[in-house]
Formats: C-alpha cells, sequence, structure tokens
C-alpha cells in the first residue's frame, strides 16, 4: 500500500527510549503482563435492536474497550451505555465487532469477507493493541487509512467516529519508565490519527483525554472504569444525536 501523504509524528525519540532502556522495559513489560488480572468481556449479545422513534443504524469496531473489559455488566459497558443514551430517542439497530487484543491490521482482517451492510454510524476503537506491539506510527497510520476506507466500501456510512488513543502514561498498571514510554507511543499516535481525521470528510475524531479526576481506570489499572465508559458513551451519542438533527434540517 502506498505511503499515506499525511503529517506523522517522529518516533524517533520513542525508539532511542526502546534501545537504551531495552532490556529494562521488557522486563517490566512480563512483569505487567504477569501480574495484570484478566478481565472478562461483559457484552455477550453483539447485536439487535432497541428503542422507538427515528431508526439509527449503528456499528461499533474496536478491541477489549469496545467489548466492555473493565466494568461487570453489559450495561455498563460502552455499548451498554450507548444504548441506554440513545434509545430513548432512536430506534437503534446494533452491532458490535469487538474483541481483546485486536488490533487495526486485525480488525482489517475481520471486516474484509464480510458481506456489504449499510450503517448510518460506524464507531472504531482502536490503538492500544498497536501500541504495545509497537507498530511504527507511519505502519499504523497507513493501517487506519486503509481501515476507513474498507468501513466506507463495506458500510456506507453518514458518520466515522474514531475514538483517540487514552492517556497511556496514566494507566496505574504501568510502573515508570515503561509508562512513559508506552505513553509517548500513544501521544504519537493520538497526534497521527488527529491529523488523518482532518483530511477525511465525514470521518470525526472522539477524544479520550482530559475526563475528569473521577473517570478512573479499571481495577486492572489498563482499561476503562465504568465512569469512562460512560463519559465516552456521553460524548459519542451527543456526536451522533448531532449528526441526526443536522441530517432532518437538511
Amino acid at each position: 500500500m502506498p505511503v499515506i501523504k499525511y503529517l506523522v509524528p517522529s518516533d524517533f525519540f520513542v525508539n532511542f527510549k526502546k534501545y537504551l532502556l531495552g532490556p529494562f522495559l521488557l522486563l517490566q513489560g512480563l512483569w505487567v503482563r504477569k501480574k495484570t488480572p484478566s478481565l472478562p468481556e461483559p457484552v455477550n449479545k453483539t447485536c439487535g435492536s432497541i428503542g422507538q422513534g427515528k431508526i439509527l443504524n449503528l456499528l461499533l469496531l474496536g478491541d477489549s474497550s469496545a467489548a466492555g473489559v473493565g466494568v461487570e455488566t453489559a450495561e455498563a459497558s460502552l455499548l451498554g451505555q450507548l444504548l441506554q443514551n440513545l434509545s430513548p430517542h432512536y430506534h437503534v439497530n446494533y452491532q458490535m465487532i469487538a474483541k481483546t487484543g485486536q488490533t487495526t491490521a486485525g480488525m482489517i482482517d475481520v471486516l474484509m469477507p464480510l458481506v456489504n451492510k449499510p450503517f448510518d454510524v460506524v464507531i472504531t476503537a482502536l490503538g492500544v493493541n498497536d501500541v504495545t506491539s509497537q507498530v511504527p506510527v507511519e505502519k499504523w497510520l497507513c493501517q487506519q487509512h486503509e481501515l476507513i476506507v474498507l468501513i466506507r466500501q463495506k458500510f456506507s456510512p453518514q458518520k466515522i467516529i474514531v475514538s483517540g488513543l487514552p492517556p497511556v502514561r496514566e494507566f496505574p498498571a504501568l510502573p515508570w519508565p515503561l509508562n512513559a514510554y508506552m505513553g509517548d507511543w500513544a501521544d504519537a499516535f493520538n497526534e497521527a490519527l488527529i491529523n488523518l481525521c482532518n483530511q477525511h470528510d465525514t470521518v470525526d475524531f472522539q477524544s479520550l483525554r482530559d475526563y475528569p479526576v473521577e473517570a478512573q481506570a479499571a481495577v486492572d489499572g489498563f482499561h476503562p472504569g465504568p465512569v469512562v465508559y460512560s463519559l465516552w458513551a456521553q460524548y459519542l451519542s451527543e456526536g451522533i444525536s448531532t449528526l441526526v438533527l443536522n441530517n432532518d434540517s437538511d
């Protein structure tokens, strides 16, 4: 695939830290992986219909955060809270394609063989596993571009909402300097993603940063907690409602 001509933040300093602290970062990463508890995916109904009013076809794509890891019930997950917010106003036909550990390249592979199906809004939540896999920024940006193009081809959405990278350096599960290293990588991804979204019509960037202090991580210190999911769903719902209102006024 050709290199996308978007502004790509330099990952020179990130790679410098990697080579300088590589063995220590590797040991820290293994230690974090061993001690971090594995939390379940609470959402077991991944498609359906709910609510009444104007029809809204919604597709959620992503990793463990899209699957709701970090909360105990499906109702408290990102999808659950989205449906809670939207169903009083819309008849929502929804589908979720998400799993723990999913990467951007992995999601592309999942979507490729699917039959084309129209959705009004497609939400993506991908990137943290690409950070932990240390995918180069430029390569990841090309994958995100490919994903956006594929979503348009498969689902013809009126709007794609791309969720940004969370502040990884603030994850309680990550000790220093691993948190600083992974945080730098996530910051570079986030900046690149903003630039990418700005170059695409009908693609909105949804920040996962600058949340209030009560928005804490889950018990594993890595995934979003209930308040994070609640606020994330609230912001997404507001963006979706604005889209519907704008379309009604046309």
